[in-house]
C-alpha cells in the first residue's frame, strides 16, 4: 500500500464517527468554495500538512432526498517534516516534480468528480474517478496498474467534506446540550449571524482503544450552512502518537486562486518512467523524444525541475545520449541532485579532473547514501589512484565509430592525462576528513596510494605495519583487505619478503575476524554483499599463502589451497558484483577449485578431484567441458554422461512447483514440463538489461519451436508489472516465447535478487541459478546435448499443454 492510500485509509476511519442527520436542505446550481485542511500524524515524528481547496456545487436534488453533487479540485498544497516524503504546491511549479506522490492531486486539478449526498447527509464514493483515470492514462500514457491506483486514490475523496455537514441543532441557545448517536454538543457562542458548537465522542470504548475526538462547528444562523469546521482525532493517555485533524473554512464564491501551471506538470511526467507516451515498444521513441524537446526546452529549459526531469529521463545505449546526460548533469548544481545518489554519482566521477572543492561537495551529499559512496571509491576513484599512462592508441578511432564527438573525445583524454594527480590530491583531501564513516571508507585506500608513491623501503615498511592495524569498520567499509594484499604485492616486488609474509599472515588474520563477527553483521545486515566480498578474497590469501609455502612444505601448503577453494562462491548469491573489482586489482580467482582439482589430479586422488570441480560447476556452469575433460583423463573408459545424470545433477537443489497464468490465460506448471530442459527467465519490460536481452531469448525460442533444440523448453514470467502491460510489450515486439505472469510469490520460491534471472530446470526438475551474462544459450544446449547425448534423436517428444485447464 502506499503512503498516500495509507493515509487516506487513516482518515477515512479517523472521520467514519462523524454523527450525519437528516438536515440538510440543498437546492440545484448552490455552490460554495471550500478550504480543507488536514494534518496527519502517522508515524512517530512523521507529520504531514495538506492544503485543498474545493468548488463544490449542486447539480440536482432528486425525490428521495439525495442530491448529485460535484466537487472541483482548485489548489492543493501538501507539506511533511520527513524529507522524502512529497511536497508540492500547485501554484509554484518550482514544488514541481514528476514523481508519484503529487500525482494524484495535480491530475485531479479542475476535473469534477461526481458523488451524491444522501438524505441523511451521509456521502458516497465518486462514482466518475474510472473514467477520469483512463482519461488521464490515455493522455499520459500511463499502464493500468498506475490508472487502478489514481481510481482508488480518488474514489474516496469526497469523504473528506464530511465536515462540512454539520449536526442538526435542536435549540439556538447559548449552552444548550444535546446527544446525537455516540456525540455529546454544546452552544457555544451565538453571534450576529452565526452560531458556534462544539461536541465530543462519547466516552464508552475500551480503555485500550481510548482517543480524544472532538469537533466544533461555526455557521451561518439563517441557512445552517457551515462557515467552519474543525474534527480532530488524537491519542489518548497511553496510545501511539498517530491522529489527525481536518478543518474547513468557507471561502467568499468570488475568491481568485492562483492557476497551476498543469502543462508544465504534464511535461514532467511524460519524463517519468511512470509514462509511455515517448516510448514505443518499450523503448525511448528518438524521434519523439526530439519533438517533445523541441517543443518544451524553449520553454522550461532554464527551470530545475523540468532539468531534473531530464536527467531523470529513461536514455538510449549509445554514447551519444550519455554525452547529452553528463553535459546536463554538469549544468545542474549540485546541491539540486541531493536525493538523487546516481546523479551524485555519476557527477562525482567527472568532477574530480574539474574541481577538487566541488568534488568534495558530491563526496558529503553523496554519503548520504553510504553504499553507493563505497562503490564510487573502491569501484571507480581507487582506479584513478593507480599511476598507470593512459593509452590513447585506437581509441581515438574507436570513439569516433560509437558517435562520440570529437569535443568530447579530446575532454576523455584531458581527463585521463589529469586523473592521477587529481586523484593524488583528492585522496589526501578525504584522509582529513573527520567523517568517522568516512574515515574508516578511504583511509586503507589512502594508506595504498602513499605506498605507491614512496621508493623508500623503509617507509614502504612503515606503511605495511600501519595498514595491518585495521578496524572492523575499515575492513567493511575501506576494503581494508584489498589494499593489504596490495601492498603486500608491492612488498615482494621490493625483495621485503619477511615485512610481506607478516603483512600476508595479518591479513589473513583480519580476514578470519570479519567473517567470524557474527555481532557486527548482525548489526549491519546491509553489508552482506561485503561480507561475501571480503570472503572471496579471503580464499585469495589462502592462495597466496599456498604460494609462499609450497616450496618448503607440499602437504601444509595443500591445505592452504584446500581452504582457498573451500572460500569461493557456493552459488550465486554468494558472488559480489564488487568481488570483480578486488579480481582486477589483486590479479585473483573467484574459484580457486580448478588449481585444487588439479593439485588432487597430480596427486593421484581423481575421486576426489572430481568432487571438488563438481561443486565449482554449479557456481560456474559454463566449466562443462573442463569437467568432462579431467573426469575422462582420470577415468577412461567410463561415462562421463552417467556420473553427470546420477551424481552431478543429483546435488542441484529441488526446482519448487508452480503454477502461472500465462499472457493469455493459459496455464503453466512446472511439472508440465518434466522430462525437457526448462530455461526460466525472470523479467519486466521496465527493466532495461531485460529488454537488451529478451531478443535474443526469442531467438533460441524461435529454434526450439523450429524444433532445432528437441528436449529444451523457455518460459518467461513477466514480474512487477501489470500482466496487460507485459501482454501488449510481448505482442508490440512480435516475441513467440512462451510468457507467463509472475503471481507474486515464484520470485521468492526461486529467490531472484535482480533481473533479469535465468534459472536452468533439469529434466528431473533440478534447478541452477545462473549468473547474469552467462551466455545461457550455450550451456542449455551444451547440458542438453550430453543429457540426451547420442539417444537424443530417439527421446520422444514430450508436448507442453499450455491451455489445459485444473
Amino acid at each position: 500500500m502506499s503512503k498516500y492510500l495509507l493515509l487516506t485509509a487513516l482518515f477515512i476511519c479517523c472521520i467514519s464517527s462523524l454523527p450525519v442527520a437528516a438536515q440538510s436542505t440543498f437546492k440545484a446550481h448552490d455552490t460554495w468554495l471550500y478550504r480543507l485542511e488536514q494534518d496527519l500524524d502517522y508515524l512517530p515524528n512523521q507529520h504531514q500538512h495538506t492544503e485543498k481547496v474545493y468548488r463544490i456545487t449542486i447539480a440536482g436534488v432528486n425525490k428521495d432526498g439525495s442530491a448529485d453533487v460535484t466537487a472541483v479540485l482548485q489548489s492543493s498544497q501538501v507539506t511533511a517534516s520527513d524529507e522524502r516524503s512529497t511536497k508540492f504546491n500547485s501554484a509554484d511549479r518550482e514544488t514541481y516534480n514528476g514523481n508519484q506522490g503529487a500525482m494524484s492531486d495535480m491530475f485531479l486539478l479542475y476535473r469534477p468528480l461526481t458523488f451524491k449526498i444522501f438524505a441523511n447527509d451521509s456521502i458516497g464514493e465518486a462514482t466518475n474517478t474510472t473514467a477520469i483515470a483512463a482519461a488521464v492514462g490515455d493522455e499520459m500514457g500511463l499502464d493500468q496498474q498506475f490508472r487502478d491506483m489514481l481510481t482508488q486514490n480518488w474514489k474516496w475523496l469526497p469523504q473528506q467534506m464530511t465536515g462540512l455537514l454539520a449536526p442538526l441543532v435542536p435549540k439556538v441557545e447559548e449552552n444548550y446540550q444535546w446527544i446525537t448517536g455516540e456525540w455529546s454538543y454544546r452552544v457555544t457562542e451565538i453571534g450576529k449571524g452565526i452560531v458556534k458548537i462544539t461536541g465530543s465522542q462519547n466516552d464508552h470504548l475500551p480503555d485500550s482503544s481510548h482517543r480524544l475526538i472532538t469537533a466544533s462547528y461555526t455557521l451561518t444562523r439563517n441557512k445552517r450552512e457551515t462557515i467552519a469546521f474543525e474534527y480532530a482525532n488524537k491519542p489518548g493517555p497511553g496510545q501511539p502518537a498517530t491522529g489527525t485533524t481536518l478543518k474547513g473554512r468557507l471561502l467568499p464564491a468570488g475568491a481568485v486562486l492562483p492557476k497551476a501551471d498543469t502543462a508544465f506538470f504534464k511535461a514532467l511526467v511524460q519524463m517519468s518512467y511512470y509514462s509511455n507516451s515517448l516510448t514505443a515498444k518499450g523503448e525511448m521513441d528518438s524521434t519523439k523524444v526530439a519533438d517533445f524537446l523541441a517543443l518544451n526546452i524553449p520553454r522550461y529549459g532554464n527551470n530545475l525541475a523540468f532539468n531534473l526531469a531530464r536527467l531523470d529521463m529513461p536514455r538510449g545505449s549509445t554514447d551519444h545520449s550519455y554525452e547529452v546526460y553528463n553535459d546536463l548533469l554538469q549544468q545542474v548544481p549540485s546541491y539540486a541532485l541531493a536525493n538523487s545518489s546516481s546523479h551524485l554519482f555519476n557527477k562525482l566521477g567527472n568532477s574530480v579532473t574539474k574541481s577538487i572543492d566541488s568534488s568534495m561537495v558530491l563526496v558529503k551529499l553523496l554519503s548520504a547514501y553510504p553504499e553507493s559512496l563505497n562503490s564510487w571509491l573502491d569501484q571507480s576513484f581507487s582506479q584513478y589512484l593507480q599511476s598507470e599512462k593512459f593509452d590513447t592508441t585506437g581509441a581515438r578511432d574507436e570513439f569516433r565509430k560509437r558517435g562520440v564527438s570529437e569535443k568530447r573525445i579530446a575532454e576523455i583524454f584531458e581527463e585521463g592525462r589529469k586523473m592521477p594527480a587529481a586523484s593524488q590530491e583528492m585522496i589526501k583531501r578525504l584522509v582529513m576528513e573527520k567523517d568517522s564513516s568516512l574515515q574508516a571508507s578511504v583511509r586503507p585506500m589512502g594508506l595504498w596510494s602513499r605506498a605507491m608513491h614512496t621508493t623508500d623501503t623503509t617507509i614502504l615498511k612503515e606503511i605495511a605495519l600501519e595498514i595491518a592495524n585495521v578496524t572492523p569498520a575499515e575492513m567493511t567499509l575501506g576494503k581494508a583487505a584489498r589494499y593489504e594484499l596490495m601492498v603486500h604485492d608491492m612488498l615482494r616486488k621490493s625483495k621485503l619478503d619477511k615485512a610481506a609474509d607478516v603483512l600476508l599472515d595479518k591479513t589473513l588474520e583480519n580476514l578470519q575476524r570479519n567473517q567470524s563477527d557474527t555481532a557486527f553483521w548482525r548489526a549491519h545486515p546491509q553489508w552482506r554483499d561485503k561480507k561475501s566480498a571480503n570472503k572471496n578474497i579471503l580464499g585469495h590469501a589462502y592462495y597466496l599463502k599456498y604460494q609462499q609455502t609450497a616450496p618448503q612444505d607440499k602437504k601444509t601448503a595443500l591445505n592452504f589451497l584446500a581452504l582457498a577453494a573451500a572460500n569461493a562462491p557456493r552459488n550465486n548469491a554468494e558472488k559480489a558484483y564488487e568481488s570483480f573489482y578486488d579480481r582486477v586489482f589483486l590479479h585473483s580467482e573467484e574459484d580457486y577449485n580448478p588449481k585444487f582439482a588439479e593439485e588432487l589430479s597430480a596427486m593421484g586422488k581423481p575421486e576426489e578431484a572430481m568432487k571438488v570441480l563438481s561443486r565449482q560447476l554449479m557456481t560456474q556452469p559454463d566449466m562443462l567441458d573442463q569437467t568432462k575433460a579431467l573426469f575422462e583423463k582420470n577415468f577412461p573408459g567410463r561415462s562421463f554422461q552417467d556420473y553427470f545424470r546420477n551424481v552431478l545433477l543429483k546435488e542441484w537443489d529441488q526446482a519448487p512447483d508452480f503454477t502461472l497464468t500465462g499472457l493469455n490465460k493459459e496455464n503453466y506448471r512446472l511439472a508440465d514440463y518434466k522430462g525437457k530442459w526448462l530455461l526460466l527467465d525472470f523479467w519486466g519490460s521496465w527493466c532495461s538489461p531485460c529488454r537488451a536481452d529478451l531478443p535474443h531469448l526469442n531467438q533460441l525460442a524461435a529454434e526450439i519451436n523450429a524444433g532445432s533444440h528437441p528436449g529444451n523448453a523457455i518460459l518467461a514470467i513477466s514480474c512487477r508489472e501489470s500482466m496487460e502491460t507485459a501482454r501488449d510489450f510481448v505482442a508490440d515486439n512480435k516475441y513467440v516465447f512462451p510468457a507467463a505472469h509472475s503471481d507474486g510469490k515464484i520470485e521468492n520460491l526461486y529467490k531472484v535478487r535482480g533481473y533479469p534471472t535465468k534459472v536452468l530446470v533439469s529434466p528431473d526438475g533440478k534447478m541452477l541459478d545462473l549468473q547474469f551474462g552467462a551466455d545461457y544459450a550455450a550451456i542449455l544446449r551444451s547440458y542438453s546435448d550430453l543429457y540426451f547425448k547420442e539417444d537424443k534423436t530417439a527421446t520422444p517428444v514430450i508436448k507442453v499443454d499450455n491451455k489445459k485447464k485444473d
